[in-house]
This record gives structure tokens, C-alpha cells and sequence, in this order.
């Protein structure tokens, strides 16, 4: 994608750029990601966009399951308390997971 391609060319963002974060780490973490996704989220791969900074706050209101949901079903499926990451940020919960099956 070239840089003429990142710039919007209407709307009232008309000459915005768009930039998306990297996903090097999440890259990593893969086959835990989807894993994740799909038991945690009931998306397949190919249903769904996540970043390095993506978190679990871009998931509520789905199935209407809020923070406190979302932290109670991690617990249930993976036996992990992620509540006291404070950004929910899904990379920070992939390396405990992978952490966790090492």
C-alpha cells in the first residue's frame, strides 16, 4: 500500500492518514490468538482484526459481555486471572497464557 493509498480522500476525514499499529507481538502468539478469539469471542480466523494494541475494551458490548464478563470467562477457560492487567490489552494476555503453558 503506498502512502497516497493511507489518505483518505473524503468525507470530514478527507486527508487523514491512515496508519494501523503493528502486530509484530501478536504475531508471535498466533495459534494462541486464535484459540483465544474463537473460545473467549466465538470468532474464527479471518472474522476478526487485532493489533499490538488491541484490548479487550474493543470487545465489549458483544454478546453483551462487559469487562467483568469477559474477565470471568477468560478465568473459566483458561484458569487465568488477567483482571489486573489494567489496559486488557490481548497481547499482555496471550504471553500469560503462553507463559502459563510453558
Amino acid at each position: 500500500m503506498s502512502e497516497d493509498d493511507k489518505i483518505i480522500q473524503s468525507s470530514p476525514f478527507k486527508g487523514k492518514k491512515i496508519e494501523f499499529a503493528p502486530t509484530t507481538g501478536v504475531d508471535m502468539f498466533l495459534e494462541i490468538a486464535d484459540d483465544f478469539m474463537r473460545r473467549i469471542f466465538d470468532f474464527e480466523p479471518g472474522e476478526y482484526l487485532i493489533t499490538d494494541e488491541s484490548s479487550l475494551f474493543d470487545f465489549t458490548g458483544l454478546d453483551e459481555m462487559e469487562i467483568p464478563d469477559i474477565h470471568k470467562k477468560i478465568q473459566d477457560v483458561y484458569d487465568l486471572d488477567v483482571s489486573d492487567i489494567p489496559s486488557g490489552k490481548l497481547l499482555g494476555i496471550f504471553m500469560r497464557i503462553h507463559w502459563q503453558r510453558s
